[in-house]
């Protein structure tokens, strides 16, 4: 006497192929994408870099010509806020042929605040690093990731949030017609 067994996998792939796992996909893309962004405007809310340090201060010399030497202006002064252009300008994109997201600004003049190619900036006796502006050096001012590794580390809490709703959601919409044992 022979017994044969047939093993047939029914798994129904269409809610997590295609159109499905793109939409998926590019949810938890977007996710990411709104949470960096969220990250980079926080800089300019708490007037903190990236990484949580405070921003060097403003010389007194530039505050007074920026403010027309008015005390109250220089006194409340906010770094990096003067016009509000940057920060507004910065915004996310979905990119859903490549299934990619990004964060960032068309605006180039502001890179060079990323930068530290000078050492040795003074403000109120401390150190800071920077990079040599159009009249003094300037202290950096980093309202934005400046390398994968950084954004890796600041976001890696979300990035697994993002995998790990991502899998529940494509295991969610696995289905088959198989019969459930204990039934």
């Amino acid at each position: 006497m022979k017994l044969i067994q047939k093993i047939r996998i029914n798994f129904n792939f269409n809610k997590v192929t295609g159109e499905a796992f793109n939409t998926n996909l590019l949810s938890s893309l977007e996710g990411l994408a709104i949470f960096a962004k969220n990250k980079v405007k926080q800089t300019f809310k708490t007037q903190k870099d990236i990484n949580g340090k405070k921003y060097a201060p403003s010389t007194y010399k530039y505050l007074a010509i920026k403010h027309d030497h008015n005390e109250s202006k220089i006194k409340n002064n906010k770094i990096m806020t003067d016009t509000g252009e940057l920060e507004r300008s910065i915004n996310y994109g979905i990119d859903e042929v490549n299934l990619a997201s990004a964060v960032g600004t068309e605006l180039g003049k502001y890179e060079q605040h990323l930068e530290s190619k000078v050492s040795g900036v003074m403000r109120d006796d401390k150190p800071y690093k920077g990079y040599m502006g159009d009249y003094a050096k300037v202290p950096q001012r980093k309202f934005f990731f400046t390398s994968d590794e950084e954004a890796f580390e600041i976001m890696e809490e979300k990035i697994e949030a993002e995998i790990n709703g991502f899998f529940k959601e494509f295991i969610r919409n696995l289905s088959t017609s198989m019969r459930k044992l204990g039934e």
